[in-house]
């Protein structure tokens, strides 16, 4: 229980204030008056602040103009709870207030808004529903989180490019597959390059095979080893001694001979003389000249000029072209079949040419000296050089041609091959493969370990979610219906023309909030919260503001009933309904009646003496303090007595009457002298108000009240001579009647007696 407001300084209107003196306990049953303005709400953000433990109310609250910290110090159950201007030392949790503050959140007084409901929600359902809710709340946000991770997780598939494999036939790639799809792709890449250029490679064009050198030493190499008979021999001698004896042009000689002795007769053609004598000679040109002889000349010569016109060079350069040929065209198969070298030819043909070139000398050396000296031997051993020359050439043309007997094989097999699929085909299946192969990268494959977990994380906390939720409605179902009924009946209670219906917990699932949401039943016809149309009846329409207060109110104390060890709270209302009319305002008070006790402490703060009256009425066992406030001094608590506040004005003046003529006591004599007069006016008017109504309403004095009064009989005619006289004591004649006009001023001692006698005879009118 609150039991002081010890200390206020630096808070609104509370610039210095401390307890002092008796009377400012509070007790269980506290009412606290002041009008607007003087600190009430002020007192209540300071005990907001200690039920919530949030500074910030307080320094809001901080005194304008002033440097220093706010300061407060508020005992509870006789230990002190300050504040230091940043924070409390400790806190009060068990505070309820009902406030403006509460309606707004609550049931705001233009409309209920979503904030309202959501409010309103926690309220109804109470510390053990809040529970329940906050633990579907965090359910929700959990599984929010891993089903937008699983949903994350499933669009970064959708957006991963895989438009062969379903996400589920993804996951059932089996891990046996990376090692065996990087092959099966290659070779899909390779068929599919083919078939995107088969026209090319079949018109591609596939390496000859080169020429061999060939030349034929086999007649030549004969010839050289041939010789003519011992007679040939011997002509050939003296026809060659007789040439060198008579014909001066060696070179021609023989032919010159030889032609000579076809067109001799029986002289000689140059002398005529008879050749008989001649006959050796002759003879021995016969011979020399014959077939046999002729024909091994010419085949010598025939054999030389062969070899002699044998272009090497030629031949050996045309075999490079051909392997430059061949070496271009293997290139061109490079992309299908890979890389392929065809032997190097320049080697073996610069070897072959050094050979061939000083062999070719040399054999034609021999044919020359065999075409001197038929008879002479030939060294055959060059033949045989040349000849092994040629064959190291040839084996190696023959092995260059096998190399592009290969290379063909392998082309024409690779053609053979070309996948039947077309391109179409074959682009889909390698898309398939490719996407198998996407599978084992780094962040597939950890995409494929989170995938299955995320998903079944989200599955588990949508189950819990729901059971949560079932079991949040289960309960939720009991709560409603109860506190609705309860919230209609105090709503009757307080005099309300309206009830609310339909009373539920919904929630939006989109922000993952629980909220409340009613109707109204007013003359039976149901009104919702909130419509779209502006001209339809509804909450912020239909209700007054004293409705709206009054719904808010029936709302606090609902919740406040169901509060768990209410008998340890202590209830806070800063005028309650206070403003409302005076039915309302008498069923506050017997609401609160009921309610208090059953807390630990209930305190009232109004601006309403009419209000603090009834509840000071109703409710025993209280204390009343009251804020009072100047410009000086700022605000401070103080006692208040109800029974002296309530006494009516001339109550007060009888009593201050009789204090004046008892003490040396009261106003001026002049003030007294009048107040005698408005003492009897007011009795007057007060007992007799039907008969002096039109002179009431006339704004009559109180001589004419008395005529009236007599002539009507209502006075005691023995009291008349004393009444006109003290009329006229206090009001004096004018023009020979009694009127409403200032007497003379009369001393104390002059009004004492006057006063004793106005006394006497206000207990006889």
């Amino acid at each position: 229980m609150i039991t002081k407001i010890r200390r206020l300084k630096n808070i609104g209107k509370f610039y210095d204030y401390s307890a002092k003196g008796d009377g400012l306990d509070l007790h269980k049953n506290t009412f606290l008056f002041a009008p607007n303005a003087y600190g009430k709400s002020t007192l209540v953000s300071v005990l907001c602040s200690l039920r919530d433990n949030d500074p910030k109310v307080i320094r809001a609250r901080k005194t304008l103009g002033i440097i220093a910290l706010p300061e407060a110090v508020i005992i509870i159950d006789g230990v002190n709870h300050v504040f230091n201007g940043n924070r409390w030392d400790k806190t009060c949790p068990a505070i309820q207030i009902f406030d403006v503050p509460f309606i707004h959140a609550n049931i705001l007084s233009h409309e209920i808004e979503h904030e309202h409901r959501k409010n309103l929600h926690r309220i109804i359902i109470g510390a053990a529903g809040v529970k329940l809710a906050e633990e579907l709340s965090a359910l929700k946000t959990k599984e929010k989180n891993k089903r937008l991770r699983f949903e994350g997780l499933r669009t970064e598939f959708n957006r991963g490019g895989f438009v062969h494999h379903a996400l589920d036939a993804f996951l059932a790639i089996h891990t046996t597959e990376e090692a065996d799809v990087t092959a099966r792709i290659e070779k899909l890449e390779k068929d599919i390059k083919s078939k995107e250029t088969e026209t090319q490679v079949r018109a591609l064009d596939l390496p000859s095979a080169i020429a061999m050198p060939a030349f034929d030493l086999s007649t030549a190499k004969t010839l050289a080893a041939k010789k003519l008979a011992a007679a040939h021999e011997a002509a050939e001698k003296l026809v060659l001694e007789h040439i060198d004896k008579n014909i001066s042009d060696k070179s021609r000689a023989k032919e010159f001979v030889r032609q000579g002795l076809d067109l001799v007769h029986a002289d000689c053609p140059f002398c005529g003389q008879d050749l008989k004598t001649a006959a050796n000679l002759l003879e021995a040109y016969r011979e020399f000249f014959d077939d046999a002889f002729r024909s091994f000349q010419t085949e010598l010569s025939q054999a030389a000029v062969s070899l002699d016109n044998w272009n090497i060079e030629n031949e050996l350069t045309a075999l490079l072209s051909s392997n430059n040929a061949n070496t271009a065209t293997v290139k061109q198969w490079e992309p299908f079949i890979g890389a392929e070298v065809l032997p190097d030819t320049s080697a073996f043909v610069e070897t072959a040419r050094t050979k061939l070139t000083a062999s070719k000398s040399k054999v034609l050396a021999e044919l020359e000296k065999k075409h001197k000296d038929p008879n002479a031997d030939g060294d055959l051993s060059q033949f045989d050089t040349m000849d092994a020359a040629l064959e190291s050439l040839k084996t190696s043309v023959e092995s260059y041609n096998k190399a592009v007997m290969d290379f063909t094989a392998k082309a024409k097999d690779y053609v053979d091959k070309l996948p039947k699929s077309d391109v179409d085909t074959l682009q889909v299946v390698l898309a398939k493969e490719r996407e198998i192969e996407k599978r084992f990268k780094a962040e597939w494959k950890k995409w494929a370990t989170d995938y299955p977990i995320a998903k079944n994380d989200a599955s588990d906390l949508l189950v819990k979610k729901d059971a949560k939720q079932k079991e949040l409605e289960t309960y939720t179902k009991t709560i409603f219906d109860t506190y609705q009924k309860r919230i209609n009946n105090l709503l009757v209670t307080l005099g309300a023309d309206f009830t609310i219906t339909d009373l539920k917990g919904k929630t939006d699932e989109r922000a993952n909030e629980s909220y409340s949401d009613f109707g109204f039943l007013i003359l039976n016809r149901k009104v919702p919260l909130k419509v779209r149309q502006d001209d339809a009846p509804c909450f912020k329409n239909t209700l007054s503001e004293g409705d709206k207060s009054t719904l808010a109110f029936a709302f606090f104390i609902s919740s406040l009933e169901k509060t768990p060890d209410l008998d340890k709270q202590v209830v806070i209302l800063d005028d309650p309904l206070s403003s409302l009319d005076e039915t309302r305002r008498e069923a506050t008070a017997r609401v609160l009646l009921e309610l208090s006790p059953k807390l630990n402490q209930l305190c009232v703060f109004t601006h309403n003496k009419d209000f603090l009256r009834m509840v000071f009425d109703k409710i025993p066992d209280n204390t009343v303090l009251q804020i009072r406030s100047d410009k000086t001094n700022g605000s401070w608590l103080e006692p208040f007595d109800v029974e002296e506040d309530r006494k009516g004005e001339h109550a007060k003046m009888v009593e201050a009457m009789q204090r004046y003529v008892l003490e040396d006591f009261g106003s001026a004599p002049d003030t007294m002298q009048g107040n005698i007069r408005k003492v009897f006016e007011v009795v007057l008017k007060t007992k007799y108000y039907r008969t002096l109504t039109a002179d009431i309403k006339q704004k009559k004095g109180l001589a004419k009240l008395l005529e009236t009064l007599f002539g009507a009989g209502l006075l005691d005619a023995a009291l008349k001579p004393k009444l006109f006289d003290l009329c006229n004591v206090t009001n004096g004649p004018h023009h020979g009647e009694i009127v409403d006009a200032p007497s003379k001023k009369l001393t104390r001692d002059e009004l004492v007696p006057l006063i004793s006698e106005a006394l006497a005879l206000l207990e006889k009118v």
